[in-house]
């Protein structure tokens, strides 16, 4: 999968399964900043936000499909042990 544009990356976000224990609002706004990650990477512009312990699949969605790699500062990230 590629994700060189916006609609790329909206649809390798939307390919992530809500997990449990999220309800659709939840998911929607972690949707939401992982998009938001993405355009900040696609435009070559700094992501200002620091992200703060989300679920596992959020972080599979601010990482390049081809490669893993992240598309946002680890230094802005904090993630749980277990991620």
């Amino acid at each position: 999968m590629s994700t060189n544009t916006m609609p790329e990356a909206k649809k390798y976000v939307d390919s992530f399964s809500r997990p449990d224990g999220f309800n659709n609002y939840a998911w929607e706004v972690t949707k939401k900043l992982a998009l938001e990650a993405w355009e900040s990477y696609l435009e070559k512009r700094p992501f200002q936000r620091q992200i703060n312990y989300m679920c596992k699949e959020f972080y599979a969605m601010i990482r390049r499909p081809e490669d893993g790699e992240y598309i946002v500062p680890r230094s802005k990230i904090r993630m749980l042990g277990n991620c």
